[in-house]
């Protein structure tokens, strides 16, 4: 039914309708066909308009029609494979993920859901139209996801690989805002080829070495998938980069690029815009507790369930029997019952849900008096409070993050190419 739509639309790309004149007026056409779909030019020229406004707003000259036409193509032929693929995996962007997306958005630019809607109509956007729009972004991020995540695996070597790195920097966390410029160079590509992408790059570098903005010179002529937002990485560390930029990263001073640097998929240029960074330790205050817990039934009431702790907290104060026993005997939790009622050492804030805040005050080794909360009737001691450095467990947290987003990165790069190389698009109308 798809390919058959299709066909019938490139037949009947040009809807048209007469004028008072008799003369025919464009309304809208097919640009170009993508696999089982189409793009119109109607959209071509929304996304164009709506890429113009982000640019300006960067503060960024716009460069050529002519650069930006193709550039903004591409892009609408890259979201139609994707959306495509989405739909194919059955992958479902609900109307309620949708409303909570929008009101991140409106939150994002500090204002209501209502006054964004009313804000997108002065602009003279349709909010229908950018409703879907979100949608489709998150369709497209759910499929890269999915797709990309599967094939990205992290060993304990690497992890422990890229903590020495982090210890080699003096577990600094400064960071680089950078900016990214590829030209792709296919797998298969000749020799030829490999040349002219060469040329192409320090044909840009000159140009930037010239006077150039960099920024216009991404969104001209970059390959990546952020060239519309001129090629901005945002802030990273050291670690948090491929590792093929890591090494040149460090050697860059604010406003300069780094030499040309090959990889499997190509050629590629970073900028330096700004550095910042400090040093970081991670110093958490914990809590150590034990407890016995009275559960509340038909037959222990709220009355029989504090009796019963009053006179356990009794007899412990009094020295006639030992907490650790009596959670033994008494406690009905069971996975602390067996260890004398002992808790596992934790930030004071993961027991407010569990105690309701009745263990705030408490010093330690001090008993508090029976309360009730969620499961039933607890009985609880402060065991003891300390503050632990847990740098070590959180860098290999921080590292595993870390290699987990630079994979993706480098395995969506590999997955945009093969996709592109492989769907089946007709350009129609180059513009």
């Amino acid at each position: 039914m798809k390919l058959f739509l299709t066909t019938v639309a490139v037949i009947f790309s040009i809807i048209m309708t007469l004028s008072s004149s008799a003369e025919l007026v464009w309304l809208d056409k097919v640009i170009v066909l993508v696999e089982d779909d189409v793009i119109l030019d109607s959209e071509f020229k929304r996304k164009l308009m709506s890429v113009k406004q982000q640019i300006i707003r960067t503060n960024t000259e716009l460069p050529s029609d002519e650069a930006l036409k193709k550039q903004v193509l591409e892009r609408l032929i890259m979201d139609q494979i994707q959306l495509q693929l989405a739909s194919r995996a059955g992958v479902r962007i609900s109307d309620a993920e949708l409303n909570a997306a929008l009101e991140r958005v409106a939150e994002s630019g500090q204002t209501s859901l209502s006054e964004m809607k009313r804000q997108l109509e002065i602009e003279g956007i349709n909010y229908s139209i950018f409703r879907e729009d979100v949608r489709n972004e998150m369709l497209i991020s759910r499929v890269r996801q999915g797709t990309v995540s599967q094939s990205i695996f992290v060993s304990e070597q690497e992890i422990d690989d890229i903590i020495k790195l982090m210890d080699s920097h003096g577990e600094t966390t400064t960071q680089y805002h950078l900016r990214h410029l590829m030209i792709t160079i296919s797998e298969s590509a000749s020799p030829n080829e490999v040349d002219e992408a060469r040329a192409k790059m320090d044909s840009i570098i000159e140009r930037f070495n010239n006077g150039e903005d960099f920024t216009q010179l991404i969104i001209l002529t970059s390959d990546g998938a952020n060239a519309l937002k001129g090629g901005d990485l945002g802030w990273r560390t050291i670690e948090q980069l491929p590792t093929l930029f890591a090494g040149s990263v460090g050697g860059l001073s604010a406003g300069t690029i780094s030499a040309p640097i090959r990889s499997p998929n190509g050629l590629h240029v970073l900028k330096l815009e700004e550095k910042k960074g400090g040093f970081e330790t991670q110093l958490v205050a914990e809590v150590m507790y034990r407890q016995i817990l009275i559960k509340l039934s038909t037959i222990t009431t709220d009355n029989k369930a504090e009796a019963r702790l009053i006179d356990i907290r009794k007899n412990i104060v009094e020295g006639t029997t030992d907490f650790a026993e009596q959670a033994k005997v008494y406690s009905e939790d069971l996975g602390t019952s067996a260890n004398g009622g002992e808790m596992l050492w934790a930030p004071p804030s993961a027991y407010k849900n569990i105690y309701s805040g009745n263990t705030d005050e408490l010093k330690d080794g001090e008993m508090s008096i029976p309360f009730k909360s969620g499961q039933g009737w607890y009985l609880v001691e402060l065991m003891g409070s300390r503050t632990s450095d847990l740098t070590d467990e959180k860098k290999r947290e921080r590292a595993l993050r870390i290699l987990q987003s630079r994979k993706f990165e480098e395995e969506q790069e590999t997955w945009l190419r093969e996709i592109r190389e492989q769907a089946f698009v007709k350009i129609l109308d180059k513009k």
